[in-house]
């Protein structure tokens, strides 16, 4: 062994308190004992700061606030909420489909005309509807095989296909169509269905008539009576009105459908009746029929004001 390891031996044992004495003796004689012995002192004088519990917790936690915490991992999606997410959209898009599909069939037509205006509206079926001035239709085009029904203000004429049914509802009263030419006039306080061919039912609260060429029906003293006429068309398609017995009130709020004057009747006129017949095309020609004939005097003023004398 060579001196050096012999020497850091002894020193090991001397450390441990397992020399001998002779190895003692010989680690006396080297000199190394006493180097050792100066070290061992000044390692005696050394102190350990005691530790502060507070100050080292508080200087942890400080530490710990510049560390950037890791991002969670997001939360999956189970599977039941998933269905549910796709059934909800899928929900939204029958109700807007729905919805689209509601408002395409279900939306409603109107079409009206004006003073001394007429139309004519062809539906769905093929059938024609002449509109009397002053009137109005309407109806859903789109649905129209699920819902043939006709609302009708004012007057209008009929001329329907063959084998194509449908129904118009008025204020006063309804018909049931099919295949037929008919004129339905609910203007002012009038109720009148008249047949020109084919067959109508027409309905009046709780009486019901059922019309055939050369039939009509009208509202008299609040009941549904059974006339006849000789007419192939109604009279205002081809430009006048026919009245019989008509009072004078009526008469002249039926002229305001077709010409745009202003008339105040004076009561003492109010319980007349007239029959004749008036033109739609001229109103001088109109009202020299009416009022003349009546022994009725008037002129005419600004703006088609008709003045009574």
């Amino acid at each position: 062994m060579n001196k050096k390891l012999l020497k850091d031996n002894l020193i090991a044992k001397w450390l441990d308190n397992s020399l001998s004495d002779e190895q003692k003796k010989e680690l006396e004689n080297s000199g190394e004992l006493d180097e050792l012995k100066v070290v061992l002192d000044e390692i005696d004088t050394w102190k350990v700061k005691k530790f502060d519990t507070e100050n080292g917790l508080a200087e942890l936690k400080k530490r710990r606030k510049l560390v950037i915490a890791p991002t969670p991992p997001s939360k999956k999606t189970s599977n039941s909420n998933r269905w549910l997410q796709i059934a909800a959209s899928i929900l939204i898009l029958v109700s807007a489909g729905y919805f689209s599909w509601n408002l395409l069939f279900n939306q409603t037509i109107t079409i009206n005309t004006q003073i001394a205006e007429n139309k004519t509206i062809e539906l769905p079926s093929g059938s024609t509807i002449k509109l009397d001035a002053a009137s109005e239709i309407s109806y859903k085009e789109k649905n129209w095989n699920n819902d043939r029904t006709i609302h009708l203000k004012g007057q209008a004429f009929f001329d329907v296909t063959k084998g194509s049914s449908f129904k118009v509802i008025t204020d006063r009263g309804n018909i049931n169509v099919l295949g037929t030419q008919f004129n339905v006039n609910t203007s002012n306080t009038v109720f009148e269905v008249i047949c020109y061919e084919g067959k109508v039912k027409v309905a009046y609260q709780n009486d019901e008539l059922i019309l055939t060429k050369g039939k009509s029906a009208i509202v008299q003293q609040n009941e549904l009576q059974e006339t006849t006429h000789i007419n192939t068309a109604p009279n205002w398609t081809n430009g006048y009105s026919k009245y019989n017995k008509t009072s004078l009130p009526e008469v002249i709020s039926d002229l305001k459908k077709y010409y745009t004057i202003k008339i105040q009747l004076p009561k003492k006129y109010e319980h007349l009746e007239f029959s004749g017949t008036l033109t739609h095309k001229n109103l001088d020609t109109a009202l020299q029929t009416l009022f003349v004939t009546m022994e009725i005097k008037y002129v005419i003023g600004e703006d088609n004001t008709v003045i009574f004398e």
